[in-house]
């Protein structure tokens, strides 16, 4: 069972002990009261602290239990009405027991609170009782009720505030898987797609070939089956959640050398990295976007421009890294029409704290340009 506010607040179990010590302390003073009433006094007081230690202190989880909390304050009312029967001053103990009562017994707590402090009231009437020990029984179930009322709220209160948390808290958990699978759709497309795209170019040129061109046919199909090994690679390592093995093994700059290189080999497209000032480590996984951006655009490229040049340009501008790919292909709807590749480039970028800007128009070519915080 979850803890419950109340069951952390020591202040409880000290309260009452500290009530019975000092009474019992004034009981045993007292010289009017024989020795063996004083032996009395001190056995039912050591039996109240024991039975509270026993019912109430070591087991917390018998605070909302009808059934042993009934049991408990059975015992103790009897031992403490026994107490006061013997001496007055023990009536001082209700101030711990009357907002403990309301606390595990609810509402509920109003008849034997009445019946306690009737009795109580009673036993003290006496002519040799002082006013104010008998005033001090009668405040004592004022201050109880009032105590009883600030209880009951701060507890309240805090279940509000535990099931705000756990709300949020759940919020976050399918907040968190949503970003999972979106994330892993980005590497799956940026890895599987960019991939089976190279693959099917191969194959394609390699099946044109294959008649005349025998070593051209052989050629494709090999760069083909090094493609293929290369992304099943990179998904296992996307499922993994780890860097791309380009990142792992070099700069940034020295990965997009090398995307260039085999994707200008696979595509047949002449392709150029410019970097401009100085080269500055990223997070991690800031770099990782500005690859996975730089692959899905070549990808585009290669789908769409019919393009012969493309200029990757990398800029560390300060407080700023741009990335800009540009080609000059025929220019492509896929900017404007927002396929899953632009979605998961956006994200991506945004992701990190930067921002992704497209430009496209017929004949002149595409622009993709990124901005990431470095």
């Amino acid at each position: 069972m979850e803890e419950q506010l109340w069951e952390r607040i020591w202040v409880w179990h000290a309260l009452l002990a500290a009530m019975v010590v000092v009474s019992t302390g004034i009981a045993q003073s007292d010289t009017r009261m024989s020795g063996s009433d004083r032996l009395l006094v001190l056995g039912l007081s050591v039996a109240v602290l024991v039975w509270h230690w026993l019912m109430m202190a070591r087991r917390p989880e018998w605070w909302l239990r009808p059934l042993p909390m009934t049991v408990y304050w059975v015992g103790m009312t009897g031992l403490v009405l026994a107490l006061v029967t013997l001496h007055q001053h023990h009536s001082v103990m209700l101030y711990a027991l009357y907002p403990l009562m309301f606390v595990t017994l609810g509402w509920w707590a109003m008849l034997p609170v009445a019946g306690v402090t009737g009795f109580v009231a009673w036993t003290l009437a006496g002519p040799a009782a002082p006013r104010g020990v008998l005033l001090s029984v009668l405040s004592s179930t004022a201050v109880a009720l009032l105590i009883a009322l600030f209880v009951n709220a701060l507890v309240k209160q805090h279940e509000r505030l535990r099931e705000a948390r756990a709300e949020l808290a759940e919020t976050a958990r399918r907040a968190g898987v949503l970003e999972e699978r979106e994330r892993l759709a980005r590497e799956l497309h940026d890895t599987v797609a960019q991939s089976f795209t190279s693959i099917v170019t191969q194959l394609e040129a390699a099946d044109q070939a294959f008649d005349g061109r025998a070593e051209d046919a052989r050629e494709h199909v090999v760069t083909a089956r090094t493609t293929a090994r290369d992304g099943l690679d990179e998904v296992r390592r996307s499922v993994q959640a780890l860097r791309p093995d380009l990142l792992e093994e070099a700069s940034l700059p020295q990965a997009l050398e090398r995307t260039l290189l085999w994707w200008s080999a696979a595509s047949g497209v002449r392709a150029e990295l410019r970097t401009t000032g100085d080269v500055t480590a990223l997070h991690p996984e800031t770099e990782t976007a500005l690859l996975r951006v730089t692959q899905e655009a070549l990808t585009n490229v290669a789908r769409h421009a019919d393009a012969n040049r493309v200029i990757v340009s990398l800029s560390y501008l300060g407080d700023t890294v741009t990335l800009d790919v540009d080609d000059d292909g025929a220019g492509t709807t896929v900017a404007r029409e927002g396929g899953f590749g632009l979605v998961g480039m956006r994200e991506r970028i945004a992701g990190v704290g930067g921002a992704l800007i497209i430009e496209s128009e017929p004949g002149q070519g595409t622009t993709i340009a990124a901005s990431v915080p470095s």
